[in-house]
Parts: structure tokens; C-alpha cells; sequence
């Protein structure tokens, strides 16, 4: 394997030369030079080498395979309706999305190759295949698992892809094809394939799993490394120039506020997406943020890979589709990038200016800072306060009052539906076990976090029963005075079956007392009255364990209050019948008046 390095020039300076078609709608993209990876990738897919290309995200890498494939079956003799010349594999739905937005951008003649997009999702197999024997598509861009079974077959579906003429096969973001455990499905898409094919091979990043992949799937490979020095230092590093990385360091409870201040304060910056550790902070957030006062008038979308694949989609497109005039937040997880120069990567794209801001806690997460430096990326510490309508430090005595009345105003939105305790609880587990998994275990310790003030900044009411805080001492977090007997789901149909089942479970208790009272009733005698004692104190023992169950559910799911007196009047009455004060028919005459 050979390393090539190449500078950029003008579209015009490639050889072999590109179609005029592709020149002019390079033109009319902007696009009127070549970025370095573009400059070199492209000659050798050309030229029929096989190329391993190692660059920072936001490099360009889609243009470096996009037109070579275009090019190669532009000029070759027409393709059969169920032969296909070209595959890209990607690790996600909305990476394919967005190859395969750019092949239409170059592909918009009928007369030039057709592709297709292979996503699985909101169609099946045999959707797919039905499609592709209709379109009879010339590229295939999509995803491994829906790839693997259009192009080897799945149970009853059998194959009806030819892939003899395959000239090139595409693995973009390589690295995280593995990250994602596709190295089984890969390994079955190329021994599928022809040998006599170009291969290339697009990531940010190599690794051990990546050479092997390279030795078993490509032939002499030429690589190509596209490395970016700053212009002062001259130091390497792994994200583009273009690309401004701040962070701030602020106590757990302060993150929301910090996010609103950077966000209002962006005037220029219309389109943002933020960045949670989980699906299920995703879902509570979204709910959260579309309800702030601070962000009206901003469009707020959320995305995740739990999502039902038609929405994820329809959110995907939505966001994209918007005006440039418009304000936007996407909030997600690990769908549209990973790892976090590669979140940060989803901007600063095509030598455009971008911006990352990194928030961490106070204490052990600064260190976070050295080790993103030691991977070459550079990250500007940002020691102000954000503030929304200036660049001016803001007091202590401000952030606290700005932060306390944030927290209070979350709150009051969780008071009002059930439903959000129940995200907001669910995020804060999720967290907090995202936390004690994360990959820099040695940085991001859960001993290190005060989870006091991570539950107060998610706007909780109480802390949830969970092991990791069995032995963790709680510090500035004070329970909510919230009457739970009175706090309902805002859904109405979710509220009646709340209410039913603690009914429910209050016959149920009721039920399993008359059983215990009836089982007292036995004959007299010594051996008798020790077997009575002894049943006693079994039964004394299990109706002190099902009370505090009872109990216990009754905290959890909020027995309502002239139900549980009801239940207490019922209980006395059993106790006046077994000491006799009252007669049997009196005891179910008054009982079923309770009922």
C-alpha cells in the first residue's frame, strides 16, 4: 500500500477529464475548486485503482466517489434492467439519504444511469425488490442488512440483482460500519461480488478491524491521507480549520441554561443540532424545550434511532427542507454523526465556517479537554458566560437567578403532565447508566458526578429507585411538595386506566384481608392453639409485607385519597368482628355500604 498526498486545484485540471454535464452542475454547486481528498481520490478511481482514503469529516469524501461512479457508467455500454454497475454502503438511513440526494443532483437526465435507494424501514424486501425490477436502477446506495438481502436473497425472496458488471463498490465511513457490528454483513456482501471491481474505502479514522476489511476486500490499495495543520502552530489535527470548537465548564444544573444563552445568542447561526447521551433524553428534552418560553418562535425537531422509522424520516427531511431563514434545533443522538469529532463534523462542511460548543461538568470533565487534544482535536475554552444579548460576563448572583428561574419554570411544565415525570425519570436513569458505560470510563465517573444537581437540572420531582444510587450520598436535591394523589396525565385515557388500577389493586388488598380473617377461624385445643399461634404470626408477617407493598405502590402509582380511607374503614371493621363487638351481618351490612 502507497501513501499519496496531492494539493487542490480546478475542476478542469483532472485527468482524465470530467463530462462537461458534471463540470456544469459542479459550477452551479459553487464548487470551483477541489478540496485536496477530491484532487487525489478521484484520478485514481479513474485510472481503475483500488483506494483507501483516510480525511477529517467535512472533506469532501461524497464528491471523491459520486462522480468517479457517474463517470465510469456514463461511459460504459448500457446496462441490463437487473445488472447494476455501481454500490455504496453506508452505516445509516440518513447517510444514504444524503448520497443519494447528491447522485440526483448530477443524475437529473433519463438518459444518464439511474440509482436507487435501499434502506429498508418504511418498505419491505419485496417492496424493494418489486421497485428495483421496475426501475431497473444502475447505482445502489443504502444500508448492509436491506444491501445484503436485495443482493444475496432472504428466506423466500430470492435475488434478482446481477452484480457481473459491478465496477465499483463503496464503503463510506468505514470506521463506524464496524463501530455498528456490520463486519459479518460486509464480509458476506463481498464474497457476493465480483473481484474484477474498483474498491474504495472512505474513513476519519483507521484501525486494526479497517486493515482487514482493506486486505480481504481490496486489491493494492493506493492510500490517501488528508491531513489538516494549523495555519499558526503547524500542529495536525483531526477536524477541518474551518471548524471553531469552544467549550464551557459549568455545575450539572446549569447545562439547560447555558445551552438557551448559547443558542439565542447565535444571531447568525439558523440551524443547530444538539447533541444528548440517550434516546430517552432525546424524548423528555424535545418535550421540554418545545415548551419554553425562551425558544418560541425556533423550530424544534428530535431525532433517534428507537424512532419509528417513517417519522425519523419525515423529521430528517423536514429539518433539512427548511428555509435558510429559518431558526432550527435538532436534538439527537448517535443517528447523524459519532463520536464527537464527528458530531462536530456536521458542520464546517465544503470549507464552510462552523462552530461546536462542548459542555462539560466542573472537576473531573475538564480533563476531557487534554484528551481531545491529544487526539488533534482543538478544543478554545471558553472561560465567559454566555449571555443572551451580549458578549459581556454575566455575575455569579445573575447565573443563579437566571438558572434558579429556568428550573422552576421546567418544573411547573413536568407539574402539568404526568407523562413528563415519566420521561423525565426514564432520561434520568438512562443517563446516569450512560454515564457508567461511557468509552473514557477514566474521565466520566459516576463517583465524580453530583447526581443531586443532574436530577434538579432534569426538572425531577423525586429521585427514582435505582441501584447505582442505593450507596451515593445525595447533595442539593430537594423532593418536590407535589400532592401525588392529585397528579394526573394530561391524557385523559391514560389518566382513566391510572385510576383504575389503583382500584384495582385496593380490591385486591381488600380481598386478600377477608382470606386471612377467615383463615383465623379454626378449631380449639393446645396442639390448635399453637398451630393458631404460629399461622398468626404468618399471617401477622404477610399482611406487614403486602401493607408495605401496598404502600409502596401506593407511592408509586398514587392511590387516591377517598379510596384509601375507604380501604382504612373496611380494615377497622374486620378488626371490630374479630374482637366480637360487632355481629357478622352487621359487618357486611356496613361493608357493603362502603361499597
Amino acid at each position: 500500500m502507497s501513501a499519496t498526498f496531492a494539493k487542490a486545484g480546478s475542476w478542469d485540471t483532472l485527468e482524465p477529464k470530467l463530462s462537461p454535464f458534471i463540470l456544469e452542475t459542479l459550477a452551479t454547486l459553487g464548487f470551483s475548486e477541489m478540496t485536496p481528498v477530491q484532487a487525489s481520490a478521484i484520478p485514481l478511481f479513474m485510472k481503475n485503482k483500488d483506494v483507501v482514503i483516510e480525511a477529517v469529516t467535512g472533506s469532501g469524501k461524497t464528491l471523491s466517489f459520486v462522480i468517479p461512479i457517474i463517470e465510469k457508467l456514463t461511459r460504459k455500454k448500457r446496462l441490463a434492467k437487473n445488472e447494476i454497475g455501481a454500490i455504496v454502503i453506508t452505516p445509516t438511513r440518513e447517510l444514504a439519504q444524503q448520497i443519494s440526494s447528491v447522485f440526483s443532483i448530477f443524475l437529473k437526465d433519463p438518459s444518464l444511469p439511474k440509482h436507487a435507494l435501499i434502506i429498508g424501514g418504511t418498505t419491505t424486501l419485496h417492496d424493494d425488490i418489486a421497485e428495483f425490477k421496475e426501475l431497473g436502477p444502475d447505482i445502489l446506495i443504502g444500508t448492509p442488512g436491506r444491501l445484503r438481502d436485495l443482493l444475496i436473497g432472504k428466506g423466500s425472496e430470492k435475488s434478482v440483482v446481477n452484480t457481473k458488471e459491478l465496477e465499483i463498490l463503496v464503503l463510506d465511513e468505514a470506521d463506524r460500519l464496524l463501530d455498528m457490528g456490520f463486519s459479518q454483513t460486509l464480509d458476506n456482501i463481498i464474497t457476493h461480488l465480483p473481484k474484477q471491481r474498483r474498491t474504495g474505502l472512505f474513513s476519519a479514522t483507521m484501525t486494526d478491524s479497517i486493515s482487514e476489511i482493506v486486505r480481504v476486500g481490496l486489491r493494492n490499495p493506493v492510500k490517501v491521507v488528508v491531513k489538516v495543520e494549523d495555519i499558526i502552530s503547524k500542529d495536525e489535527q483531526r477536524t477541518p480549520l474551518t471548524l471553531d470548537i469552544g467549550c464551557i465548564v459549568c455545575e450539572p444544573h446549569q447545562k439547560l441554561a447555558q445551552l438557551i444563552r448559547i443558542i439565542n445568542r447565535e444571531k447568525t447561526t439558523k440551524k443547530c443540532i444538539v447533541y444528548y447521551a440517550t434516546c430517552a433524553c432525546v424524548d423528555y428534552f424535545y418535550k421540554i424545550l418545545t415548551k419554553l418560553s425562551q425558544l418560541k418562535g425556533i423550530s424544534i425537531h428530535s431525532l433517534h434511532g428507537k424512532m419509528d422509522t417513517k417519522r425519523r424520516t419525515a423529521t430528517y427531511q423536514s429539518f433539512i427542507n427548511l428555509p435558510t431563514t429559518s431558526k432550527a434545533l435538532l436534538l439527537c443522538t448517535d443517528v447523524a454523526a459519532r463520536g464527537f469529532s464527528h458530531r462536530c463534523g456536521r458542520t464546517a462542511r465544503a470549507g464552510k465556517k462552523g462552530k461546536a460548543i462542548l459542555l462539560l461538568v466542573k472537576g473531573r470533565e475538564e480533563v476531557y479537554v487534554d484528551f481531545l487534544k491529544i487526539r488533534k482535536i482543538p478544543v478554545r475554552l471558553l472561560s465567559y458566560i454566555l449571555s443572551d444579548n451580549s458578549n459581556t460576563i454575566v455575575t455569579q448572583d445573575t447565573i443563579d437567578e437566571e438558572n434558579d428561574s429556568l428550573l422552576k419554570q421546567v418544573q411547573d411544565i413536568v407539574l402539568a403532565d404526568r407523562d413528563l415525570h415519566d420521561k423525565g425519570t426514564k432520561a434520568f436513569v438512562s443517563y446516569v447508566r450512560f454515564y457508567t458505560k461511557h468509552d473514557a470510563s477514566y474521565i466520566f465517573r459516576l463517583k465524580d458526578l453530583d447526581l443531586g444537581k443532574v436530577a434538579k437540572g432534569y426538572g425531577l420531582l423525586r429521585l427514582p429507585k435505582m441501584p447505582e444510587l442505593k450507596d451515593y450520598k445525595i447533595n442539593d436535591f430537594e423532593e418536590n411538595s407535589v400532592n401525588m394523589d392529585e397528579y394526573k396525565y394530561a391524557d385523559k385515557s391514560r389518566e382513566k386506566k391510572r385510576r383504575q388500577k389503583l382500584i384495582e389493586e385496593k380490591l385486591r388488598y381488600a380481598t386478600q384481608s377477608d382470606k386471612i380473617h377467615k383463615r383465623r377461624q379454626l378449631p380449639k385445643g393446645s396442639w390448635s392453639a399453637k398451630k393458631l399461634a404460629k399461622q398468626r404470626k404468618a399471617e401477622r408477617k404477610f399482611k406487614k409485607a403486602k401493607k408495605k407493598e401496598f404502600l409502596k405502590k401506593r407511592n408509586a402509582d398514587d392511590m387516591i385519597d377517598d379510596e384509601w380511607k375507604e380501604l382504612q374503614k373496611e380494615e377497622r371493621l374486620a378488626k371490630k368482628l374479630k374482637k366480637g363487638k360487632i355481629k357478622k351481618e352487621e359487618f357486611e351490612k356496613r361493608n357493603n355500604e362502603l361499597d
